[in-house]
């Protein structure tokens, strides 16, 4: 690795303009506003506030879990909010993880059957 590289990392997520509006008129829920962020390979970041402020909507939307009402996700380069279904699925399996905060077993099943 270069000086340069070590000092420069590459981005990995580039965020520009999100917006996700759930409902419309008077009852819109405005979840996330315009927001652009970067983040780099390496760097570690902790997305704090309060229950409702848009944490669980932001990460949904960069692990394709969501699509925002307006606004890019780039991710190395390429843009998961222009991806079909397909597109998705592989860019889930091979690049995203999620532990659920709330996963909802059923503790009467086995772990094969609540999978299932």
């Amino acid at each position: 690795m270069s000086i340069d590289a070590a000092h420069n990392p590459p981005t990995a997520f580039l965020v520009q303009g999100l917006t996700k509006d759930y409902g419309s008129g008077d009852t819109a829920v405005h979840a996330l506003r315009d927001v652009s962020l970067e983040f780099f390979e390496g760097e570690l970041v902790v997305l704090l506030g309060p229950s409702g402020s848009g944490k669980s909507t932001f990460l949904n939307i960069l692990g394709g879990l969501d699509s925002p009402t307006s606004g890019t996700v780039r991710f190395h380069d390429q843009d998961i909010t222009a991806l079909d279904a397909g597109e998705l699925t592989r860019y889930r399996r091979e690049f995203v993880g999620f532990i659920f905060q709330f996963y909802n077993l059923i503790p009467s099943l086995t772990a094969r059957e609540n999978v299932s």
